[in-house]
């Protein structure tokens, strides 16, 4: 029997691997090559701007 974090662990994998498969279909349409990052599978970025230290 599965525990309710099993089940969140089930479906965040399913949902980072459908991901991939996504960006990698979408890449073969467009010819490009595909690009695998393992250090930040979802190409997720900062929203913040950097701050510059230009004083």
């Amino acid at each position: 029997m599965l525990t309710n974090i099993s089940y969140i662990f089930l479906i965040s994998v399913i949902l980072i691997l459908g991901g991939w498969a996504f960006k990698a279909l979408i890449s073969i349409a467009q010819g490009k090559p595909i690009e695998i990052n393992l250090k930040n599978p979802l190409n997720l970025k900062a929203r913040w701007p950097k701050e510059n230290k230009e004083e």
